[in-house]
């Protein structure tokens, strides 16, 4: 029993040492570490944070490109049809063909006209043998009547048969006329050089004035046809110069005629532009023609990377003031953005004078920070958004 009381006393004596001993260590290093958290705090107080600071110049206007679809139409399109009824002898195109000026599409049977030429001719004679017959009587009587054997009756009515043969020689000269035309437009002959977009008539086909043969389409001389609202058509003058896109491609297309008429559906004013450049287009093709137009207001233009959002749906710009030690303190400013391209914006909303605003890397900074102006090395670092 003695000896447990000895060893309890030993060791509540060991653990009080212990105890101080740790109390001794624990308050001996804060002491040690507060100068050099003082020093921390005093160093973070000199950092300023770069900003990419730009200054931007008030403008009196913009310009806003707008982007009107219209479609590529073909100088001469035409719908070729023989002109009176007939039995199709020989076609000799077909859909997709490409054909020249002046050559032979298709053609008629021409026999009963040669038929009937042949009837006609015939009849000519027999007037011509009557009207021969009526010159020898009208001699005869002429010779009676000088020597007081016939009446001027018998001359007058020789006369009048005369006359009446001569008539029908002339109707009978006239049919030959027409049937020599019928036979000269019993072949159809393509007017332009062109592509055959369609063939609708087959050989031996019983064919009628009101049907459609071919419909032909020109492959030069394109232009294209646009609605643009009245306002902007206002604008634009005979001869001005738009950007066409057609096929991914920019080509160039100038105004040939703008229309008086209003369209009664989209309310728009046609205009017809002439494509400078030779290339491949199809009839109906899709365009866009691009129309800058101009707004009179005043405002700036400035990176899109320059706005950050603000309360309400509202956008901010951060504009720098000077203070002294050349350091920038940033305030923002509600700015209203007018119009957008892909890397800029131009806003209103700011006084008509040149100002300094933060250009990239907004989110990286607050109202009231005071920060420094960067380099043109740190100014490509702080666009990229890397932490300085």
């Amino acid at each position: 029993m003695f000896i447990d009381q000895r060893t309890t006393r030993f060791f509540r004596v060991y653990g009080l040492v212990f105890f101080f001993a740790l109390l001794s260590a624990c308050s001996e290093p804060s002491q040690e570490t507060q100068p050099t958290r003082t020093q921390a705090n005093k160093q973070s107080a000199n950092y300023h944070q770069s900003a990419d600071i730009r200054t931007i110049s008030p403008s009196m206007s913009y310009d806003i490109e707008r982007a009107y679809i219209g479609k590529v139409v073909s100088k001469q399109l035409t719908s070729l049809s023989f002109e009176y009824a007939g039995k199709v002898a020989k076609v000799y195109v077909d859909s997709g063909d490409l054909v020249s000026q002046g050559q032979l599409l298709a053609e008629f049977d021409t026999e009963l006209l040669s038929i009937q030429r042949q009837a006609i001719v015939a009849t000519i004679e027999q007037f011509r043998a009557r009207a021969e017959l009526n010159r020898l009587n009208l001699s005869r009587i002429n010779n009676l009547r000088t020597k007081g054997y016939s009446s001027k009756q018998a001359v007058d009515e020789l006369e009048a048969e005369k006359k009446i043969i001569n008539a029908d020689i002339s109707r009978q000269q006239a049919n030959i006329a027409s049937i020599e035309y019928q036979i000269s437009h019993a072949k159809l002959h393509a007017p332009f050089a062109a592509v055959i977009s369609s063939r609708t008539v087959a050989e031996g086909e019983n064919f009628s004035p009101n049907q459609n043969a071919f419909n032909l389409i020109q492959q030069a001389d394109h232009e294209v046809s646009v609605g643009v609202p009245i306002k902007v058509a206002s604008q634009l003058v005979v001869g001005q110069i738009l950007s066409v896109t057609l096929n991914k491609q920019t080509l160039t297309g100038q105004i040939l005629a703008i229309g008086k008429q209003v369209h009664q559906v989209s309310r728009t004013i046609e205009l017809r532009l002439s494509l400078k450049q030779t290339s491949t287009f199809y009839n109906g093709q899709l365009a866009q023609v691009n129309i800058e137009q101009r707004v009179e207001q005043a405002g700036f233009w400035l990176p899109l990377s320059a706005l950050t959002d603000g309360i309400r749906g509202q956008w901010n710009v951060y504009q720098v003031t000077a203070t002294p030690h050349d350091l920038l303190t940033i305030s923002a400013t509600t700015v209203e953005v007018k119009y957008t391209t892909l890397d800029a914006a131009y806003i209103t909303g700011l006084p008509l004078v040149t100002h300094e605003v933060i250009a990239s890397g907004v989110h990286r900074y607050v109202p009231r920070q005071v920060v420094k102006r960067a380099s043109e090395a740190i100014k490509q670092v702080v666009s990229t958004g890397q932490i300085l």
